[in-house]
C-alpha cells in the first residue's frame, strides 16, 4: 500500500504531463516558467503533501524541460514493455480531511481490513487529506464504517484502476508518464489520475478501463517481439563464427 509522498519535481512531471495542452506549449517553448509555477503552486503542494516555492517549482519544471529534448537512458516504451498490468473496475476515489499526524491510525484501520479484501486498497498522502482508492463494493459493505470519526469530503464512483508493475531495477523517468499519456489519449481515453512509480496507478472512467488494458497490453506486447527480433538479429550465428575462425587459422 504506497504512502509516502511524492517528490515536487515527480508532482511537477505529473501535472504537466496529464496536460497535453501544456505540454505542447513546453515541446513549441510557449510558456513562461514562472507563471506556470504560480499557477499550478497550489495543485503541487496539495499532490506532494508539503508546501513549496515558486522558485523550486521552477527548477523542477526546467528539469523535466530538458528531459522533453534529452533521451534518457531507457525509452518509455522500452519500460512499459518489461511491465506487468492488471485491470480492476467499479473502484472509488475517497478523499478523507485528514492531517499527517492521523494518517497512521487511518493505515491501520484499513490494514485491519486487509484479509477480507479481495482488492488492495491503495492510500496516497496529500497536504490536508488522504486519498483512497478501493473496490467499490467492499468500500461500502466494509472500508467505509471503518472510517467514522474522519471526514469523508468525497466520494467518486464508477472509476477503473489500472496498475502498471515494473521490476525494481526499471529506470522512471517523467517521460514514462507523458509516454501513458499521450498513448491513451490517442486512443480517445483520458486518464483521470496517474501516480507514477515503480507501481504506476492509472485512475479512468470505468467504461474506459478495458480499452485502456487492451491498448497498453498491445503495447507491451509489441516492444517484448522488438526486443526478441533485436536480440535475434544482433546474436552472431555459429556460421559466422566458424568463418571467422577458418580466416584467423589462413591468415
Amino acid at each position: 500500500m504506497p504512502r509516502d509522498t511524492p517528490s515536487i519535481p515527480t508532482v511537477v512531471a505529473s501535472i504537466i504531463t496529464r496536460d497535453l495542452a501544456l505540454y505542447e506549449c513546453f515541446k513549441r517553448k510557449l510558456v513562461n516558467y514562472h507563471a506556470v509555477a504560480g499557477s499550478i503552486k497550489p495543485e503541487v503542494e496539495k499532490l506532494a503533501g508539503k508546501s513549496t516555492t515558486i522558485n523550486t517549482i521552477v527548477v523542477a519544471i526546467t528539469r523535466f524541460s530538458e528531459t522533453i529534448e534529452r533521451p534518457t537512458r531507457e525509452k518509455p516504451v522500452s519500460v512499459l514493455g518489461r511491465a506487468r498490468i492488471s485491470l480492476a473496475s467499479d473502484v472509488v476515489g475517497v478523499t478523507i480531511r485528514a492531517r499527517k499526524s492521523e494518517l497512521y491510525e487511518i493505515a491501520k484501520r484499513i490494514g485491519e481490513l486487509s484479509p477480507s479484501l479481495s482488492e488492495p486498497t491503495r492510500m496516497f498522502q496529500l497536504s490536508n487529506s488522504i486519498k483512497l482508492i478501493a473496490d467499490e463494493s467492499e468500500y461500502e459493505s466494509l472500508i467505509r464504517a471503518s472510517l467514522e470519526g474522519f471526514e469523508i469530503t468525497r466520494e467518486t464512483t464508477a472509476l477503473s484502476r489500472l496498475d502498471i508493475h515494473l521490476p525494481s531495477e526499471a529506470e522512471v523517468a517523467p517521460e514514462f508518464g507523458l509516454f501513458l499519456a499521450e498513448l491513451l489519449y490517442r486512443h480517445g481515453i483520458d486518464i483521470r489520475q496517474t501516480y507514477i512509480g515503480e507501481e504506476t496507478v492509472l485512475i479512468l472512467k470505468r467504461s474506459d478501463g478495458p480499452r485502456a488494458y487492451e491498448v497498453l497490453q498491445e503495447e507491451i506486447d509489441q516492444s517484448r517481439a522488438a526486443a526478441r527480433e533485436a536480440k535475434i538479429t544482433t546474436k552472431p550465428t555459429r556460421d559466422t563464427k566458424d568463418s571467422q575462425t577458418v580466416v584467423s587459422r589462413s591468415t
